[in-house]
C-alpha cells in the first residue's frame, strides 16, 4: 500500500495545474453545497422562530362583516362577538371535543405615564389562560391571575422593551415590578414583565391587564372583539377545515348571517400555519440538496475526465507494468487511490471553508433583524450546518470520487500489454 500511496503522490505532483484545477471543481462543489444548506437552514430557523412564541395547536378568532344579505339584514353589517361565543366554545358539545382553553380580549388604546416618560399602547383584558395560548415568557414578576380577575383589579403587566423605554436600556426588569404607573386617567400596579415580541417592530406594545377590569373601566359590555384558544386532537388540515367550517356556521348562526357567509369571521390557525411552514422547509431542503448535488457532481465528473487522461497518457506505462507481473487488481488499486485522494484532500479543504464561511455568515447576519415599518423580521438564526451534516456530505464526495475513478481504473486494468508497448510514450 506504501507504494501505491507513493506512486500516486508521484503522478499527482507530475501534473500538479491539471489536478489543483481538477481539485478546484471539487472543493468547490462541497463549498457550494454546504454553504447552500448553511443558508437555507438559516432563513428556516428565521421562520421557525417566529412562529415559536405562541402554542401550535391554538386559533385566533377575529371578527368580521357580512358578505351577503340576509334575513332582512343587509351585507356590509359588522358582526360582533359576544359572551355566547365563548361559551359555545366552552361548553358546546361539539367544541368540547377539541378545546382546551378559551380567553375573550377586549382592548383599548391607552397611554401609560411613567414619571416624565411615557408612551401610546394598547391595553388588552385578558383571563390568566392567555399566558399559555400565547406562550407569554414572563421575565420578572408574574402574569395575571384569577384573583385579579375576581376582584377587577387594576395591574398590568408590561413589555420587556417597554420597560427599557421607561427606565432606560441597562433596566432591570425587576425595578418596575411593584411599582404604580398611570394608564389613562386611572392607576395600575405592575405586577409582571413579559418578553415582548421583537417582530412587532414599530407597532403599538401590548399592556395586558384583568380581562373584568377593562370590561368593567371601558364599559365594554358583552362585546368582544378577538377570542383566543387552544385545542387538541386537530392534526390534518381536513380535519382543520371542518373544524372551521363548524366554528363559523355557528357564529353566523348566532349572529344571524348566512350560513355560508365566510367573512363573518377571521380566523389564525397555528397549526395550519405551522403545516406550511413545515411543507415549505421540506421543499427548500430538497431544493438546496439538489442544487449542491449538482454542483457536486461537476466536480465529479472533473474527477473523471481527469482520472481517464491520466489512463490514457499511462498506457504505455500501465502495459509495461503488466508485462513484469503487475496484476489487473494492483493497477485498478493505484487509479482508485489516486482519484480517492483528489476527492478526499480537496472534499476536505471545500468542506472547512463552507464551514467557515457559514461561521462568518452567523457572525454578521446571525439574529439580526431587518426593519420592515411595520414588522421587524428575523433574516438569518443560526445559518449553520452540523458537522455531521458536513462529514457526511464529504464522505460522499469520496464514495462518488471513487465511483468516477471506477471506469477508468477498469480500462487501465485491463489493457493488454501488446497492445500498450505499441502505442508511443
Amino acid at each position: 500500500m506504501r507504494d501505491i500511496l507513493q506512486e500516486t503522490l508521484s503522478s499527482i505532483k507530475q501534473n500538479v495545474l491539471r489536478t489543483s484545477l481538477t481539485g478546484f471543481a471539487v472543493a468547490w462543489g462541497i463549498f457550494m453545497l454546504i454553504v447552500l444548506l448553511g443558508t437555507g437552514n438559516g432563513v428556516l430557523n428565521a421562520l421557525l422562530a417566529s412562529e415559536a412564541d405562541s402554542m401550535e395547536h391554538s386559533m385566533v378568532a377575529y371578527q368580521g362583516r357580512t358578505s351577503k344579505a340576509w334575513e332582512g339584514f343587509e351585507k356590509g353589517r359588522r358582526i360582533d362577538f359576544d359572551t355566547r361565543d365563548v361559551d359555545a366554545l366552552e361548553e358546546g358539545d361539539f367544541f368540547t371535543n377539541y378545546v382546551d382553553e378559551v380567553c375573550p380580549a377586549i382592548y383599548q388604546t391607552a397611554q401609560l405615564t411613567l414619571g416624565d416618560k411615557f408612551f401610546t399602547g394598547t391595553i388588552l383584558g385578558l383571563t390568566p389562560v392567555f399566558k399559555d395560548i400565547q406562550n407569554v415568557q414572563i421575565l420578572s414578576g408574574r402574569f395575571i391571575n384569577t384573583p385579579d380577575c375576581n376582584e377587577r383589579r387594576k395591574v398590568v403587566v408590561i413589555g420587556s422593551s417597554e420597560v427599557q423605554q421607561l427606565l432606560g436600556m441597562d433596566a432591570k426588569m425587576s425595578s418596575i415590578v411593584g411599582r404604580w404607573v398611570k394608564i389613562g386617567p386611572f392607576s395600575y400596579q405592575v405586577v409582571g414583565v413579559y418578553k415582548s415580541d421583537e417582530s412587532r417592530g414599530g407597532g403599538s406594545p401590548d399592556l395586558y391587564a384583568p380581562y373584568t377590569t377593562i370590561s368593567t373601566i371601558y364599559n365594554m359590555g358583552k362585546h368582544i372583539p378577538q377570542i383566543y384558544f387552544s385545542f387538541h386532537g386537530i392534526e390534518t388540515e381536513e380535519q382543520g377545515e371542518a373544524f372551521e367550517e363548524a366554528l363559523r356556521r355557528g357564529v353566523n348562526s348566532r349572529h344571524m348571517a348566512d350560513p355560508t357567509d365566510r367573512s363573518t369571521m377571521y380566523l389564525w390557525n397555528r397549526l395550519s400555519s405551522s403545516q406550511q411552514i413545515a411543507k415549505a422547509i421540506r421543499i427548500i431542503n430538497i431544493a438546496l440538496w439538489i442544487l449542491g448535488i449538482f454542483t457536486l457532481l461537476s466536480g465529479i465528473v472533473g474527477v473523471s475526465n481527469i482520472m481517464l487522461i491520466s489512463v490514457k497518457e499511462r498506457t504505455h506505462e500501465f502495459g509495461i507494468r503488466k508485462a513484469i507481473g503487475a496484476t489487473p487488481g494492483y493497477i485498478l488499486t493505484l487509479i482508485i487511490t489516486e482519484s480517492v485522494i483528489i476527492t478526499a484532500f480537496f472534499g476536505y479543504i471545500g468542506m472547512v471553508g463552507g464551514l467557515l464561511a457559514n461561521h462568518i455568515m452567523d457572525l454578521e447576519m446571525g439574529g439580526k433583524s431587518m426593519d420592515a415599518g411595520i414588522v421587524s423580521m428575523k433574516l438569518f438564526v443560526n445559518p449553520t450546518v452540523g458537522m455531521d451534516v458536513a462529514i457526511g456530505a464529504t464522505v460522499l464526495l469520496i464514495v462518488a470520487g471513487t465511483i468516477a475513478g471506477l471506469i477508468p481504473a477498469w480500462k487501465a486494468s485491463h489493457v493488454k500489454p501488446i497492445e500498450a508497448l505499441r502505442q508511443e510514450k
